[in-house]
């Protein structure tokens, strides 16, 4: 395949203010951003802790009207573990859904409850990665999502944001411990940490995303130049991981 084709693996829809000013960010801005950017598809998650389906009817919405460049992740509360199961059960068949997403701080409980195992053992058996928001005390740090990867060896667990700064370097011994732990380069300002992975992973346990609308597309695409790594292996990072993990067909 060809350098130029780009998957974001970790991008949003939506208002989130006050925190981004400019209230609501549509579907269409992300995908202007992603077209000037040269980036070919977007996989979103849409955030809604007081309306976990209406935020997959948006999702869903948003991936029909831009069939082929957006698919989404499916967002979830395994604290309502019926309502999950529920909602696995309503998404899971539709061919824009392509992962699950997982944001313990945003909805405040500590992944690895064991409460929460009837959500995370119908995620594996729909065989549906997970990207998990990571690196915010005390409800996301790595060897929390771990431990539960360790439980459920068949999903892909994606570390976002790389445990940000405060935890990044807690995503080494948490992908020690369990070999489908991945990361994704967003948020994450720190280069020499992602060449250490490399070295020490390879890179095809890397997905490359921007994060949007809280950071620039071309800000987070500028971030590879600076990797260490082959042109094969920034390859994997920015389009056959993603390919591979949520099979798809570009």
């Amino acid at each position: 395949m060809p350098n130029k084709i780009i998957i974001d693996a970790h991008c949003h829809i939506g208002d989130f203010s006050p925190c981004i000013r400019g209230g609501n960010h549509p579907p269409s801005e992300l995908v202007g951003d992603l077209e000037k950017s040269g980036v070919s598809v977007g996989i979103i998650a849409v955030l809604d802790r007081h309306d976990v389906s209406g935020a997959n009817d948006r999702a869903r919405a948003a991936c029909e009207k831009y069939e082929g460049q957006l698919y989404s992740y499916i967002y979830l509360n395994p604290t309502d573990v019926n309502g999950s199961l529920a909602e696995l059960d309503r998404c899971a068949g539709l061919n824009c859904f392509r992962g699950v997403k997982f944001h313990p701080m945003e909805d405040v409980y500590y992944p690895f409850f064991e409460d929460y195992f009837p959500v995370y053992e119908k995620v594996e058996q729909l065989g549906l990665p997970t990207l998990w928001h990571s690196g915010t005390s005390p409800y996301s740090h790595p060897l929390q999502i771990a431990y539960v990867a360790r439980e459920f060896p068949k999903i892909p667990f994606i570390l976002g944001h790389f445990g940000l700064s405060d935890l990044t370097w807690e995503c080494f011994p948490a992908a020690k411990l369990s070999d489908n732990i991945h990361v994704d380069t967003t948020a994450n300002p720190i280069i020499p940490v992602f060449n250490e992975w490399i070295d020490r992973f390879g890179a095809n346990r890397m997905l490359w995303g921007s994060d949007f609308p809280f950071y620039n597309v071309n800000y987070e695409l500028m971030k590879l130049e600076h990797f260490s790594c082959t042109s094969s292996q920034k390859e994997l990072i920015q389009f056959e991981n993603a390919k591979r993990i949520f099979e798809l067909t570009i």
